[in-house]
């Protein structure tokens, strides 16, 4: 029973971490039934992708580059990416208190830490090794949906309050999360598929968490600046 709590723990934990970092970013605090329900959303997500994955989607062999592409993007990015984009949407037609640019962030992020808490949980409790995987997953896989969720977030608000350039910015709100999240996985399932070329691979997965984790950094201090401006 002991370690059943502490894989949920492991599980949850960096996810509700980095919600929280970013919700007490934000200066005018949303409502904590707001947030939660997010969060819920996101969640809701998670479980609307695994049944799409059941009897929906295709399955591919990510032993080829090919087919690690094809899973990263059919099975991965298009569908988590999108419906994580319909609940947001969903969300600010509903939610009064989305009146800011940064509330797209903190809406956003929530959304994607409830669909990240469920996937780890659903990882860690399926792995022989659930520590090391609890670890990486912490590192890596959280923060990334971390990422997605901020980039997401903010675009999307950018169009909610811009309604000349609507089109525009809420078609990157969805087009960018799914490229970066494909590539991403892509490159994670590529690793080991070529030991000759393993090593770019893994260098070339270092340069870009490291170039995207400096890219949403600047993306969120852009957007609480710009609820600043007079």
């Amino acid at each position: 029973m002991t370690e059943l709590y502490f894989k949920i723990l492991a599980a949850v934990a960096p996810a509700i971490v980095l919600a929280v970092i970013m919700i007490k970013r934000d200066k005018q605090r949303e409502p904590l039934g707001w947030l939660l329900g997010a969060t819920a959303m996101g969640v809701g997500v998670a479980l609307s992708v695994i049944v799409l994955g059941i009897f929906v989607l295709p399955d591919f062999y990510a032993d080829t580059f090919v087919g690690a592409f094809l899973t990263s993007f059919v099975n991965a990015a298009i569908p988590e990416e999108g419906l994580k984009f319909v609940a947001l949407y969903l969300l600010a037609t509903r939610c009064r208190y989305f009146d800011e640019l940064f509330d797209g962030v903190i809406y956003a992020v929530c959304i994607g830490m409830g669909f990240a808490a469920l996937e780890n949980v659903l990882y860690l409790f399926s792995a022989d090794e659930w520590i090391s995987v609890g670890l990486s997953r912490a590192f890596l896989s959280v923060p990334m949906h971390y990422f997605f969720a901020i980039i997401m977030g903010s675009f999307f608000a950018l169009g909610w309050f811009d309604e000349r350039n609507r089109r525009f910015y809420m078609t990157a709100a969805l087009v960018l999360p799914i490229v970066v999240h494909g590539l991403y996985d892509t490159l994670c399932f590529s690793v080991g598929i070529n030991e000759n070329l393993s090593f770019i691979l893994l260098a070339a997965f270092i340069l870009g968490f490291s170039w995207i984790r400096k890219y949403v950094k600047s993306l969120t201090i852009s957007m609480q600046k710009l609820d600043q401006a007079p």
